[in-house]
């Protein structure tokens, strides 16, 4: 079977977006997003916590089957792009604990995903999940948003991935 409800994380440790995305019959509906906030008055350690603990309410209040991540792009960046890794390893092992399966997607392929061009910018992957997916009441804040196109990109490619097992398996 494929996944019925996913948790898309888009992860940052200033700002960590969450959203929870699931199927509506055929169709993928937002259930709920949001963006974690940490004060950079807080240590890294104490950031982290704050984020594992908003991923495990998260999982306790959607009840997803999955978590979709999207991957670091390590650029030009490197404290930053370690800062992430260090949130999405907080995800990870929170997801782990749950006993959730998590996959990693490049912004490329989510941006592919939702709007059909690898290239697309932030605000034609808003307009794609409103008017192309149907997905309403998404939040102001650009993480939030990134975290349901992540979510959504798992979601419909869980069909596919349970195509492949079931092929697979004859």
């Amino acid at each position: 079977m494929f996944d019925s409800c996913v948790l898309g994380v888009d992860p940052g440790v200033a700002r960590l977006g969450l959203a929870a995305v699931a199927r509506d019959g055929r169709r993928p509906a937002l259930l709920w997003a949001d963006t974690v906030t940490t004060g950079t008055d807080l240590s890294e350690a104490e950031r982290l916590k704050m984020l594992a603990d908003a991923v495990r309410a998260a999982i306790e209040a959607h009840l997803p089957v999955s978590v979709a991540v999207e991957r670091v792009a390590f650029n030009r960046n490197q404290v930053s792009a370690m800062s992430v890794a260090r949130a999405t390893g907080a995800v990870m092992v929170v997801a782990a604990e749950a006993g959730l399966f998590v996959d990693e997607y490049s912004p490329t392929e989510v941006k592919s995903a939702v709007t059909g061009a690898g290239n697309a910018d932030k605000r034609q992957v808003r307009d794609a999940l409103e008017r192309v997916h149907g997905f309403r009441g998404l939040p102001a804040k650009p993480d939030a948003v990134d975290a349901a196109a992540v979510a959504l990109t798992h979601l419909v490619g869980s069909r596919l991935r349970a195509a492949a097992r079931a092929g697979g398996a004859r």
